[in-house]
């Protein structure tokens, strides 16, 4: 879809995590679901927070350059061990329930689907620009971007500003032109103006009170905001 022309703003990249998609209540089924397989597979109890802890203490000792779902099978594994569960099967077994139910679980917010539809009918550039492994093309947010982008695709990942020049690389914009609509002002908005681009946050509870910082309650307020921007 070629970018339109007539305002200064082309290209909308948008974080994914906490911005399109609930990830928290999808990841809270994943974790359940897995717990749940874990606990019958090893007859003891592993809660959610039993793989959540190995998770945070693998990243804390260093990932090795491990990706998002390595880490997470790595924590399953580990825990499994740890409940004398050694064999290699039972931990990709668990994974694989891990992902399944996390996908199935991830929905869109509320505010999300219009105002992508409206931004594409406006001949506005949509494209997702994520950390994550979310599962967006299982959800109907995927039907209302152009593109998505993720820090495996780039090599690195926010807020590092390799990530937001290859986005823009990949999507054929130009920092002049683009956008950055996220929920974090350290990952999202801070970096993407760093190198150029304008940054939005949003604050959908209504936290942030900088007045140097652009920020939305809802995403339906964005359309109308790219035009006057």
């Amino acid at each position: 879809m070629a970018p339109r022309a007539l305002y200064r703003v082309s290209h909308v990249f948008l974080d994914v995590d906490g911005t399109l998609v609930d990830f928290l209540a999808s990841l809270r089924a994943g974790l359940e679901a897995a717990a749940t397989l874990m606990s019958e597979r090893s007859g003891a109890l592993i809660t959610p927070r039993h793989i959540e802890d190995e998770r945070a203490r693998i990243v804390a000792a260093g990932t090795g350059g491990l990706l998002l779902a390595q880490i997470r099978g790595e924590a399953i594994r580990r825990v499994l061990v740890a409940h004398g569960i050694t064999d290699e099967g039972t931990p990709a077994e668990v994974t694989r329930e891990f992902f399944a139910a996390r996908n199935a679980a991830l929905q869109p917010y509320d505010d999300v689907l219009e105002p992508l539809a409206e931004l594409r009918r406006r001949g506005f550039v949509t494209l997702a620009a994520t950390n994550g492994n979310a599962a967006l093309m299982e959800t109907p947010v995927f039907h209302h971007l152009d593109a998505t982008f993720s820090a495996e695709e780039a090599g690195v990942s926010k807020p590092d500003p390799r990530f937001f020049r290859a986005a823009m690389l990949k999507a054929g914009a130009s920092p002049e032109t683009s956008v950055m609509v996220g929920d974090r002002i350290d990952n999202d908005v801070a970096p993407a103006v760093a190198v150029g681009m304008a940054g939005i946050l949003l604050d959908r509870r209504g936290e942030v009170s900088d007045s140097a910082i652009h920020a939305l309650r809802s995403l339906t307020e964005l359309p109308d905001l790219l035009e006057r921007v």
